[in-house]
């Protein structure tokens, strides 16, 4: 007897099921079939290896039912499954097991530590942390012999934005090339689909393009474009690197400079360096941070490069990070005054850094000013001299932490006029150029005044003999 199965995949879809890769994550914008595209692709290969273990998950159990659970009992016909209620697992024939599942976060994802599981399918995977998946991917395994499949859906926006979009999106260049993650050996690849992409929902519901289009912008680039760098809760919408990014350039020795720095050991430090230009434009063109892969560098020794990197400089002050400030040491442990004890900055001082100031702001209203600034500085306007749109700050494209940290930002979850504190790869770039922003005032560098001619010199020198004349006289 045969059994159809009500599915008839799209064009996108169709490249998700046939993609070879271990790891492949399916969608970017709302309404490409993304629910149901993943529960077909697990029906497929539970029928296919049979015997097999599959998970299905989302971040709540109400959301499961909702999409996951109701997808399947939808287009999954009866005589192929027997499903437990009490249990939420469907009985496949063949002897597949598929499991519906739920996790909130990483005490959620741990319970299933040590598990081989042949199959993983993630829906919603930019609305879980990376830890999360990571022990998932774990358990990615099997002693049967089939080939272990990770599947995943998204839209951009979410807790999980950041390590979704580095992973999946910017290392497979928004899905145009498959890569292999370095350390697992698994192939990565990324299926854009979007709402026109789906058929089926735009003859069903041709209202849904519309909502779509009726979004605020942030949300509309998102959930209509499926744009991974405008999204709901982004910290700086304006973020655009065509108007803010610039080609390096040698930097008039006349200008004013200074620098910036958020502290930082264990934590990835920064340090930038700043010059502003005669009409007010701020450059930052140069940048030293720490990979967290990479090892550890002490305070006195992020002086020591701070110094050579800015060698033949002339560095107006360096504002360093609130934190740095704080004195520790004996002090604290006999219970005496703990300013007896050493701070960052004085370590700072071992390297050979000068002109240390700390931060103009307490730190609650810094972190209100810091956001503030930002947008004052990344704010687009027209060059009335060359009719090019700018803005008042220019990233050299070298400074690449900065460049990818500021459009991954995300507003405070709650003061929506604060930047979240997390997470630190992109926050402590954010901060250490935001506390050299916030302590610069609108001021310009002034050009030097041209080398005086013979002639002028004599004149000059012949109007202060006659004013000294006069006052003779």
């Amino acid at each position: 007897m045969d059994i159809v199965v009500p599915y008839n995949p799209n064009d996108r879809q169709k490249i998700f099921h046939s993609c070879p890769a271990e790891e492949v994550v399916y969608g970017g914008a709302k309404g490409g079939g993304k629910s149901c595209a993943l529960v077909m692709e697990a029906l497929a290969y539970a029928l296919e290896y049979q015997g097999a273990e599959l998970y299905l998950f989302r971040e709540t159990y109400d959301d499961l039912e909702a999409n996951i659970i109701k997808e399947w009992k939808e287009k999954v016909p009866q005589e192929l499954y027997k499903y437990n209620e009490t249990k939420h697992i469907a009985h496949v024939i063949g002897g597949s097991r598929v499991y519906f599942r739920f996790i909130n976060n990483k005490a959620d994802a741990e319970k299933y530590n040590g598990r081989s599981i042949d199959w993983i399918g993630v829906d919603e995977l930019t609305k879980h942390e990376e830890e999360s998946i990571q022990i998932l991917l774990s358990c990615l395994r099997s002693p049967k012999g089939f080939p272990p499949r990770f599947r995943g859906t998204c839209n951009p926006g979410g807790i999980g934005h950041v390590w979704v979009k580095k992973r999946y999106i910017q290392a497979t260049s928004y899905g145009k090339e498959m890569t292999v993650d370095p350390v697992t050996g698994n192939r990565i690849a990324f299926i854009p689909a979007k709402v026109y992409d789906n058929p089926v929902l735009m003859k069903n519901d041709p209202a849904y393009v519309r909502r779509l289009e009726n979004l605020p912008p942030a949300k509309k680039k998102a959930y209509l474009e499926g744009d991974w760098d405008a999204y709901e809760g982004q910290a700086f919408e304006e973020w655009n690197p065509e108007i803010h990014v610039c080609r390096p350039f040698e930097i008039p020795p006349w200008w004013r400079r200074w620098r910036g720095n958020d502290p930082g050991y264990a934590d990835p430090f920064a340090w930038y360096w700043l010059a502003v230009s005669p009409d007010g434009i701020v450059y930052c063109y140069r940048e030293y941070t720490r990979d967290p892969k990479d090892p550890r560098v002490t305070y006195s020794d992020q002086a020591r490069e701070v110094m050579r990197l800015s060698k033949n400089e002339d560095i107006s002050f360096t504002v360093v990070g609130r934190d740095a400030w704080n004195r520790v040491g004996r002090g604290f442990s006999t219970g005496k005054n703990p300013s007896d004890g050493k701070s960052i900055v004085d370590c700072y001082i071992e390297g050979g850094l000068t002109g240390c100031i700390p931060p103009p702001t307490e730190q609650n209203v810094a972190r209100k000013a810091r956001k503030a600034v930002m947008h004052e500085y990344l704010k687009p306007f027209e060059d009335e001299r060359t009719g090019r749109t700018i803005a008042k700050l220019q990233i050299f494209s070298t400074c690449t932490r900065l460049i990818e940290a500021l459009p991954n930002l995300v507003v405070d979850d709650k003061d929506a006029e604060k930047v979240s504190e997390e997470p630190h790869i992109y926050t402590n770039p954010y901060d250490a150029i935001g506390y050299a922003l916030v302590a610069w005032h609108v001021r310009h560098s002034k050009p030097p005044e041209p080398e005086k001619t013979e002639f002028q010199r004599d004149k000059e020198r012949l109007a202060r003999l006659r004013k000294r004349r006069k006052r003779i006289v």
